[in-house]
C-alpha cells in the first residue's frame, strides 16, 4: 500500500490533469489515467480519482464551459467574459473542444484556400525567378557584345587618328 499524502502540490495537479486529458482525448479510460498517475505520483489510485472529481475536473469543467462560451459569444459576436487557461493541459483541452464544438467553422476552407493560394505564389515565384536569372544572361551577352563593338571602335578610332597624322606627315 503507498504512502498518503495529504497535500497535492500544484505540480502535482497539473500532472494528474494533463495524465487524464492526455488518456481520454486517446480514448483511454479515466482508471487508466489514474494508474498511471498514482505511480508517477506516489499516490493510491482513489486519491487520484478522488482528487479529479473533486477538484480538477471541477477546474476543467469551468474552462471547458468558458470555451463553450466564447465559442456562443463568436458566433453572436458578443464579448466573451473568458478566463486564460491556466495551464497547457487546459489550453489543450480548450482546443479539442473548440474543434469539436465548431465543425461548420469556415477555418479548414479558409486554410485550405491560403494553402492553394502559397502554393501558387511559390510556383510564380519559381518562374520569375527563372525569368530573372534569363535576363540576367542575355544581358551578360549583350554586355560582352557591346565591350566587343566598343574595343572595335576604339582600335577603329586609333586606326583612323594614326591614318590622318600620316597623310598631314606626307603632305609637308
Amino acid at each position: 500500500m503507498k504512502e498518503r499524502k495529504d497535500l497535492w502540490k500544484s505540480e502535482e495537479d497539473q500532472f494528474l490533469e494533463e495524465t487524464v486529458l492526455e488518456y481520454t482525448s486517446n480514448g483511454d479510460p479515466k482508471a487508466a489515467a489514474f494508474k498511471k498517475a498514482s505511480t508517477e505520483l506516489g499516490r493510491t489510485v482513489s486519491a487520484c480519482q478522488y482528487r479529479w472529481n473533486t477538484v480538477i475536473k471541477k477546474r476543467t469543467d469551468y474552462v471547458s464551459e468558458k470555451a463553450s462560451n466564447h465559442n456562443a459569444a463568436i458566433q453572436t459576436n458578443k464579448s466573451p467574459d473568458t478566463v486564460p487557461p491556466a495551464n497547457l493541459a487546459q489550453v489543450i483541452h480548450f482546443l479539442r473542444n473548440f474543434v469539436k464544438t465548431q465543425p461548420n467553422s469556415e477555418l479548414p476552407e479558409e486554410n485550405k484556400r491560403l494553402h492553394e493560394e502559397h502554393i501558387q505564389l511559390k510556383l510564380q515565384n519559381e518562374q520569375i525567378i527563372r525569368r530573372l536569372m534569363d535576363k540576367e544572361t542575355e544581358f551578360k551577352n549583350q554586355l560582352i557584345q557591346y565591350e566587343e563593338m566598343a574595343s572595335i571602335l576604339k582600335e577603329a578610332n586609333q586606326l583612323l587618328m594614326h591614318g590622318s597624322n600620316g597623310e598631314k606627315r606626307a603632305v609637308h
